[in-house]
């Protein structure tokens, strides 16, 4: 079984879950999305305020070789939001999370892609060296704070596959000046 046969959860536009669906005919990103279905996200930043932005590999068919705000990924059958926000900073990063210490930042639908999705944070309390990138799906990492990050994101949109809001960044903001050791 393939990455294109894995169930994802999937929805009606209202938000009513429906039965799972093979990855292959609920989202295609050359071809389109086909039904609504959940996404978890996950921001790393670190107790400077800065946040995790990583390249995505060129052999990845979505996105190849754009810069992302966050990791994250498709909420797998019989998964929750935080569960597959936790597996995916694992699977992208080697981080070890629990899912007590995810603070949610914004939950919603983004219609051009029929997502419902939750996006969270995590203070990481490491260096970038010690995240491992063993999946090949992140060819390179840099902590930026907001400032950077949106005046790289405002000058090459380009280059980005994904984003972090004024919102989002404010929210973070001030959820790190409660939680920072």
């Amino acid at each position: 079984m393939g990455p294109q046969d894995e169930l994802l959860e999937c929805f009606d536009e209202q938000g009513n879950m429906l039965a799972p669906r093979p990855r292959r005919e609920v989202c295609q990103p050359w071809s389109g999305y086909y039904e609504w279905h959940a996404v978890a996200n996950i921001w790393l930043v670190d107790k400077d305020c800065r946040i995790l932005c990583t390249k995505r590999s060129e052999k990845l068919i979505g996105s190849p070789g754009k810069w992302q705000s966050y990791l994250g990924g498709h909420v797998k059958a019989g998964m929750d939001f935080k569960r597959t926000a936790v597996d995916e900073a694992a699977e992208e990063a080697g981080v070890s999370i629990s899912p007590n210490d995810l603070y949610l930042i914004n939950k919603g639908r983004y219609e051009p892609r029929k997502h419902f999705y939750e996006s969270y944070v995590y203070l990481f309390n490491g260096r970038l060296e010690d995240l491992k990138f063993n999946d090949g799906e992140v060819t390179e990492a840099k902590w930026m704070t907001f400032e950077e990050y949106n005046r790289d994101h405002d000058a090459h949109p380009e280059n980005w596959c994904n984003g972090c809001s004024l919102e989002s960044q404010e929210k973070i903001r001030e959820w790190l000046k409660q939680n920072r050791n």
